[in-house]
């Protein structure tokens, strides 16, 4: 739990210092991301995050399919019987069913633009918080306390407590795990942030609520499944999943209409939940850097619904119950990601300053102060690969045999975080140092696309005292954002 709580506060202040940028100039990832890496090496960053969100908007369908699965087994607990191998043993026929009315629930909500995501979430965090408490409470009433796995972790979970000098690579790892998992959307912040009206409006949301929702969300899921474990014995695994809970608690109860009604509505509830990490955290996430990259044949929700079919192709039940490598290479994704944020922060804050030239960040031209050397900004690419390199032995080495350390490298590997921000941050600002990046804190001598100003209007391809961007009639708001 401590790791839980050192790891979650940390992020905190990461989503912080990954989202001010959006805040202040209200661009999203994909534009920031140019000038970073210049305006065609942005294309790699890009394709990184891409590929996560295709695999995770796969995972998070299976999972809400998992939670639709839960639901119509409790209105109906014949459709558990459903229960006809599909797919190489990999899944049953009532879970594919119930993928498939998860991902038909999903496709609507795509038409809502993201600044309108308020309202699901809001419906999602009233239905969520009270079903999670109420479990919480219930499991531990009928526990009598925190449950088994509390009481005796080592012979509950069959896994030797560590010792000395492992036990604290052993600490270390949990926290690059933790905040190495969540790093993918420190990518996405700038894509939600720029939707603020003041810079200073996501400080506190983002400071406070991250680390405490995750930080409160994590210890009641280790209660719960530690209480389920005593109260349904004839479990033969850990219960860490709410949807295997809630099928437990059916199951023990022998399909009572009461306990079928409480997994009715809490199912629901994580469905709610399950809603929003899909569409806004990945699907949408994927779409705008799909409409970024390939613009002539992407608009936002096309890119997304172009992700959710990619990611049916990548046959989540396969990932989950049949490639357990594949999810390894996935986990330790943070060896590629890391280096990727580290240079993020180093050019905007260090080298300049936050400032922006917006209009050149839309310039494919080697006028603009972004192009860099045939645009791409090679010291990016450089302080990547030097921070990659050091941790992949020991990244390969933990694929391959996990229980086995290559003395030096997985230790190394087991700091991913730490070296992948330390050493492409300071190769870098060592770069940059020898050879000076150009014009680095230039800003545009107006605001030319009404970013910062009051409802301004393009018609016809004209801002007022300002530079061609449009062809069309855009309606702009009072930060900037075009209405859809």
């Amino acid at each position: 739990m401590l790791i839980v709580i050192i790891s979650n506060v940390i992020l905190g202040v990461m989503c912080v210092v990954a989202g001010a940028p959006g805040a202040k100039w209200h661009v999203g990832f994909p534009i920031m991301n140019r000038s970073f890496w210049g305006m065609w090496g942005s294309a790699v960053p890009l394709a990184f995050r891409i590929f996560l969100s295709f695999i995770w908007t796969s995972t998070n369908t299976w999972w809400g399919g998992q939670c639709v699965r839960t639901l119509i087994g409790a209105i109906s607990p014949s459709f558990v019987n459903l229960n006809k191998p599909l797919a190489g043993g990999t899944m049953q026929l009532n879970q594919f069913v119930a993928y498939i009315l998860f991902i038909l629930m999903c496709l609507p909500l795509v038409w809502l633009s993201p600044e309108r995501y308020k309202i699901p979430f809001t419906i999602a965090t009233i239905s969520v918080i009270p079903c999670v408490f109420a479990l919480l409470i219930w499991f531990m009433v009928q526990a009598g306390g925190g449950g088994s796995l509390l009481a005796d972790v080592s012979g509950v979970s069959g896994v030797k407590q560590a010792t000395g000098g492992h036990l604290g690579w052993m600490f270390v790892l949990g926290l690059t795990s933790n905040i190495g998992g969540a790093i993918t959307h420190m990518f996405s912040q700038t894509d939600y942030t720029r939707y603020a009206r003041q810079k200073n409006d996501q400080v506190l949301a983002q400071l406070i609520m991250v680390p405490l929702g995750a930080i409160v969300n994590g210890a009641i899921g280790i209660i719960c499944t530690s209480c389920a474990n005593k109260i349904f014995p004839e479990t033969t695994k850990l219960l860490w999943q709410p949807f295997d809970v809630l099928a437990a608690l059916q199951a023990h109860y022998d399909n009572s209409p009461k306990s079928r009604a409480a997994v009715a509505v809490a199912s629901i509830a994580f469905i709610f939940a399950c809603f929003g990490i899909t569409v806004a955290s990945n699907m949408v996430v994927a779409g705008i850097d799909l409409a970024a990259t390939f613009p002539r044949y992407f608009n936002i929700r096309r890119g997304a619904y172009t992700t959710l079919l990619i990611a049916i192709v990548c046959q989540p039940w396969q990932l989950y119950n049949g490639a357990t490598n594949f999810l390894s290479v996935v986990g330790g994704y943070s060896v590629f990601l890391a280096p990727f944020l580290s240079i993020n922060f180093a050019d905007y804050y260090v080298v300049r300053k936050r400032n922006l030239k917006l209009t050149d960040l839309y310039d494919f031209s080697d006028r603009s102060i972004y192009w860099f050397t045939y645009g791409v900004n090679w010291r990016a690419a450089v302080a990547w690969l030097m921070g990659v390199w050091l941790v992949m032995p020991g990244y390969v080495q933990h694929i391959r045999t996990p229980k086995v350390e290559l003395r030096g490298w997985s230790q190394i590997y087991y700091l991913t975080v730490w070296v992948g921000f330390i050493v492409p941050a300071a190769v870098y600002l060592a770069l940059d140092r020898v050879w000076p990046i150009e014009n680095r804190c230039d800003v545009d001598d107006r605001d030319y696309f009404g970013t910062f100003e009051e409802k301004v209007q393009v018609v016809d391809g004209r801002v007022e005292e300002g530079i061609d961007i449009s062809s069309e009639v855009v309606r702009v708001d009072v930060k900037g954002h075009e209405r859809l």
